[in-house]
């Protein structure tokens, strides 16, 4: 079976395997449990996924083989998130969830398709330092690294790849 991104609908079923994907993920991404906690209740807690479904500039795209999920994302095209970057109309990719590299790949091209569709001319992602698979499969897909000044809370380090869409 070919893998597929679509959107995802937040229902209980879906958030309670976020939640416990992201756990997981962060968990071998920071090898500290503290950390781990903090970034899964921040990103993917039941709370912040049914807040965010009544966010229209939030959505999640997730990556399914057949009809079991994969690998996820939050594509954030609010106009807060996207300031400050040189970009009539940008959008980020942001808090990414995966298990392999091909999962990311799907992910990145359907995100880019959404971009062009809705007629963005930048997307961006958000990624922590620490996330070498991630940065290493985004420069092959002709993302560039570069500088944000950006006001987080983050313990870890951030850095920010961008693509220009037009």
């Amino acid at each position: 079976m070919s893998k597929t991104a679509r959107f995802v609908v937040i229902i209980n079923d879906n958030v309670v395997w976020m939640e416990s994907q992201a756990l997981q993920y962060y968990e071998r991404l920071f090898e500290a449990k503290d950390l781990a906690d903090k970034y899964a209740q921040e990103k993917f807690s039941q709370k912040e996924l049914f807040r965010i479904q009544n966010d229209f500039s939030i959505e999640i795209l997730m990556v399914h083989d057949g009809e079991n999920p994969q690998s996820f994302l939050k594509l954030d095209s609010s106009r807060l998130t996207n300031e400050n970057l040189g970009a009539e109309k940008a959008i980020c990719l942001k808090d990414i969830i995966y298990f392999n590299e091909e999962d990311l790949v799907v992910l990145f091209k359907r995100s880019e398709e959404i971009a062009l569709q809705r007629k963005h001319d930048l997307i961006w992602v958000k990624a922590f330092a620490a996330e070498d698979v991630l940065t290493k499969t985004l420069k092959a897909l002709n993302y560039e690294e570069f500088d944000f000044d950006e006001t987080t809370e983050n313990l870890e380090k951030q850095i920010y790849l961008r693509k220009k869409l037009r």
